[in-house]
C-alpha cells in the first residue's frame, strides 16, 4: 500500500509561490518569538490572511497523495474551508475562549487568502 501512494506524491503541488508565503509565515513567527516590533496590520492580520494559502495547499498535497495527482479543490470546497475557518475562529470559539475575539476584517482576510489558493496554488 506505502509503494502506491509514494508513487502518487505531487511534490508539484508546493509552487514558488506556496514557499514564499511559507517563508514569510515562518519570518513573521520568528518576529513574534523574538518580541520584535511589527506594524498593526501585520500582528493582527498577516496570520489571517496566509492561513488558507498555506492550509490549503497541504490539504490538497494530502489529498493528491492518497487520490491521485490530479485532484483539485472545487470553488465549493474552497468556499465550504473559507466559512467553515470563518464560523470556527470569528463566532464559535470567541464564545467559549476568552483568548479568540471576533473580527470582520479576519473574515474578509480568509476569503482573500481562500481566492488566492483557488486562483494562484490549485494547480
Amino acid at each position: 500500500m506505502a509503494h502506491r501512494a509514494a508513487g502518487r506524491v505531487s511534490w508539484r503541488t508546493f509552487t514558488p509561490l506556496f514557499w514564499l508565503l511559507a517563508v514569510v509565515y515562518l519570518g513573521h513567527r520568528g518576529l513574534v518569538w523574538l518580541e520584535a516590533p511589527r506594524p498593526a496590520w501585520v500582528r493582527f492580520y498577516l496570520d489571517d490572511l496566509l492561513c488558507l494559502p498555506l492550509l490549503l495547499t497541504v490539504t490538497l498535497f494530502l489529498m493528491r497523495l492518497l487520490y491521485g495527482p490530479e485532484i483539485r479543490f472545487t470553488k465549493y470546497h474552497v468556499g465550504f474551508v473559507v466559512l467553515y475557518v470563518s464560523l470556527a475562529f470569528e463566532w464559535v470559539f470567541p464564545k467559549f475562549l476568552p483568548r479568540y475575539t471576533g473580527d470582520l476584517v479576519d473574515v474578509a482576510l480568509y476569503a482573500w487568502g481562500g481566492w488566492i489558493f483557488y486562483r494562484f496554488l490549485n494547480k
